[in-house]
């Protein structure tokens, strides 16, 4: 055991481990220490043993819970975002940072679903110190800021559709802007879409997996894996696709006659269709939303393309695409409470 002082505070290190007293360097603390160094009295007493973890450990052990019940794709995410907005960040002991600290982390942000991504790793990590009794409350006193999405809803116009599917006619891009835009599936579901999940006879598509991030998976919710309808519009393309394709497993296929797992390759191609139509820019996920707003706006019922879409219930339909749908006239029923008076009397 050897003793050193840094700052005016007493360390001691034992077992080639630096360990805090929490006392100021003096000779009669030195004795104090030196007399109980024959058991573990004094270390328990002044938790010389209890090393104050950092934020990173804990919140590396949050992770490892998250990655056992989250899809590869969920927990790719929340890795991501610990890389770039927490392990940079939060580099000391868990006990050091204060709410002053989360508030100035706060700023580094522009929008709200970042926050939540990463508020999701934090939290837990501040309250495993808290049960563990290396902090006694949490920093996370103050109310994060007022964010919006970053991400904005930009369909297609009808006419912008059809400038799109006319410039890419009889390619196989062409065939999954077409498909994507009738059916208001996912990039990702169509991606991975076999031709064993279309049957043509009874009009349905099953909706099965999904590709994200190169990776196979499930689809997004629960709800997500389900049995949809063939639309009559997107049968066309569909079997424009199938004379492309042969035999082969997939209903999409590279340029190199490679399974796409991910969007990028989409985005780059339908950036420069829309750039050589002069047509604003947007992703390739815009056409399911496309699928909605056109559908809803000439008339479609809200419950049918809530079920294509496969929300929960219509009222997220609702919430997401309520200012495409007509505002139409509709006689109103008013009550004449007379006239009720008086059929009530003539019934009785």
């Amino acid at each position: 055991m050897t003793f050193y002082s840094r700052n005016g505070m007493l360390y001691v290190r034992i077992n080639n481990k630096r360990l805090s007293t929490k006392m100021t360097d003096t000779a009669k603390n030195r004795k104090l220490v030196e007399s109980y160094y024959r058991n573990d009295e004094f270390f328990n007493k002044f938790e010389l043993n209890k090393q104050v973890p950092t934020v990173l450990e804990l919140c590396e052990e949050v992770l490892k819970e998250k990655e056992k019940t989250l899809k590869n794709s969920s927990y790719r995410c929340y890795l991501s975002m610990y890389k770039s907005n927490i392990a940079t960040y939060f580099t000391k002991e868990i006990s050091y940072y204060k709410a002053k600290h989360i508030e100035k982390w706060y700023s580094s942000f522009t929008d709200k679903q970042s926050i939540l991504t990463c508020e999701a790793i934090l939290k837990p990590a501040f309250d495993k110190a808290i049960i563990r009794e290396y902090i006694k409350t949490s920093p996370f006193l103050i109310k994060k800021p007022k964010l919006k999405s970053s991400y904005e809803i930009r369909p297609f116009s009808i006419d912008e559709v059809k400038e799109i599917i006319d410039y890419t006619s009889n390619t196989w891009f062409g065939n999954f802007f077409s498909i994507s835009i009738f059916t208001g599936i996912r990039t990702g579901e169509l991606l991975a879409l076999k031709w064993s999940d279309i049957d043509f006879k009874k009009e349905t598509i099953s909706i099965n997996r999904t590709f994200s991030s190169g990776y196979e998976s499930t689809p997004k919710t629960k709800s997500s894996k389900a049995v949809i309808d063939l639309p009559f519009e997107a049968i066309e393309y569909f079997k424009k696709q199938r004379l492309k394709t042969g035999l082969k497993e997939f209903v999409f296929y590279s340029d190199n006659n490679k399974v796409m797992k991910q969007s990028h390759n989409l985005n780059r191609l339908l950036k420069r269709v829309l750039n050589d139509l002069n047509i604003e820019s947007r992703s390739m996920y815009q056409s399911r939303h496309t699928f909605a707003s056109l559908k809803l706006s000439y008339g479609e019922r809200l419950e049918w393309v809530a079920y294509m879409l496969r929300h929960k219930d219509t009222s997220v339909t609702l919430r997401k695409y309520f200012k495409y749908m007509p505002n139409k006239v509709e006689k109103r029923v008013v009550f004449n409470l007379e006239d009720m008076a008086t059929q009530k009397r003539h019934t009785n």
